[in-house]
């Protein structure tokens, strides 16, 4: 196999978020009062909630993907429509980041990650990254661990409107790279997402629980 597609969070990257708390949310509170919007982080909190409900609500009734997935850009500008105030589209992606950044516990590289990623590509194999995840902070996190160029290409949910295990989003990497079923792999920590998506899709999927870098061995076999 030559094409290998990877999941990001906790399959490449060691990651715990905690987005219900006071401390990812207090920077939020502290940005909007600076565009003049007062509010409180349990508040922000709650209508974070409400509006992925709604989403999700909205997005099942129209029968467009499976799995749908929201632009939390677009969520946070909502948000502050909710509570009085109003955003520019920058200004709601930097809320965001604040508050992704206040929600991490841990956020590192699995040991070995890159040298797993170094041995696919000495061994001819490109390396893809389909991930569940919102553009707005995951490229930057992306760079800040050191994966930016170690990827041969990125798509993200954010960016397509749909997630993993649908098919669509697997159809949409497969085709912005033109890439061939026959010699892909999809690797990633959660079974329904990564291993039964794939499988739906019509690749081989492998569970890498643990992070990818904990299976290497057969990983890089399949590359041989």
């Amino acid at each position: 196999m030559k094409t290998f597609i990877f999941d990001l969070y906790n399959t490449l990257i060691d990651t715990r978020t905690d987005e219900h708390c006071e401390k990812a949310w207090t920077p939020v509170v502290e940005f909007f009062a600076t565009k003049r919007i007062k509010t409180d982080w349990k508040r922000l909190c709650a209508e974070f909630d409400r509006y992925w409900k709604l989403f999700n609500e909205r997005e099942a009734a129209e029968h467009k993907f499976l799995y749908p997935e929201c632009d939390c850009v677009t969520q946070f500008e909502s948000i502050a429509r909710s509570v009085g105030g109003k955003l520019s589209r920058e200004d709601a992606a930097h809320a965001l980041r604040l508050m992704r950044k206040g929600s991490i516990e841990r956020l590192r590289l699995f040991d070995g990650t890159t040298e797993l990623l170094d041995g696919l590509h000495a061994r001819g194999a490109k390396v893809y990254l389909l991930s569940n995840a919102q553009a707005a902070f995951t490229v930057g996190e992306i760079a800040e661990v050191g994966l930016a160029d170690k990827l041969d290409g990125v798509l993200l949910s954010s960016d397509c409107g749909c997630r993993k295990p649908d098919p669509a989003f697997y159809e949409m990497l497969f085709d912005k790279f033109d890439l061939d079923k026959r010699d892909a792999v999809m690797i990633g920590d959660d079974m329904q997402n990564d291993v039964r998506g794939a499988e739906r899709f019509g690749i081989r999927g492998l569970w890498a629980d643990g992070g990818a870098a904990a299976h290497a061995a057969e990983i890089l076999a399949l590359a041989d």
